[in-house]
């Protein structure tokens, strides 16, 4: 392998799932998905811990970005 390789390995984001690739260089940092934006720390693998965490953290995140698209007018209040 010559100096210039960079190595990344494929991950879901725990938030949205889509696949991504990560450099090696950011494994153990935290990061955001390019898709939804859910922030994340780099591991090299997905693993099955934390699913039903994971589903909150959607849910809470599809609830905030609902509450922020709502209009105003119809006196729905961001919880």
């Amino acid at each position: 392998m010559n100096s210039n390789t960079v190595i990344r390995f494929s991950r879901s984001c725990p938030t949205c799932g889509r696949r991504m690739k990560i450099e090696s260089s950011l494994l153990g940092r935290v990061v955001a998905c390019r898709h939804c934006k859910a922030e994340f720390t780099a591991m090299a693998c997905d693993d099955g811990a934390g699913q039903f965490d994971d589903a909150q953290r959607l849910m809470e995140r599809v609830d905030s970005m609902l509450s922020q698209s709502l209009p105003k007018e119809l006196g729905v209040n961001a919880t």
